[in-house]
């Protein structure tokens, strides 16, 4: 029987762009995330799951960047969906 396999979680300081009737609106949080690397149509793309407490208005966010291990990550979401677990998956393509 194959057991699931989870990723480690990290404590990441994501800044997330999102659109308001005012224009963009940038937004900053620490969250508890796990992450894990895909391809998205030969490009190379990210899981990004969010642990609750989730942040405000992520579900909204257009772009997500961080820095994980000594690297930083910028992407656009691509789909985000919300999780039994509280939490919200986000694809990012990353730029």
């Amino acid at each position: 029987m194959k057991m699931p396999c989870r990723a480690p979680c990290a404590c990441l300081e994501l800044d997330f762009v999102r659109d308001t009737l005012f224009g963009p609106m940038a937004q900053r949080a620490m969250c508890q995330v796990q992450l894990a690397a895909l391809s998205l149509q030969g490009r190379p793309a990210l899981r990004l799951h969010i642990e609750p407490p989730l942040p405000a208005k992520v579900e909204k966010a257009h772009s997500v960047a961080f820095a994980w291990e000594g690297r930083n990550y910028r992407g656009v979401v691509r789909e985000h969906v919300k999780c039994g677990d509280g939490g919200i998956n986000l694809l990012l393509e990353l730029q």
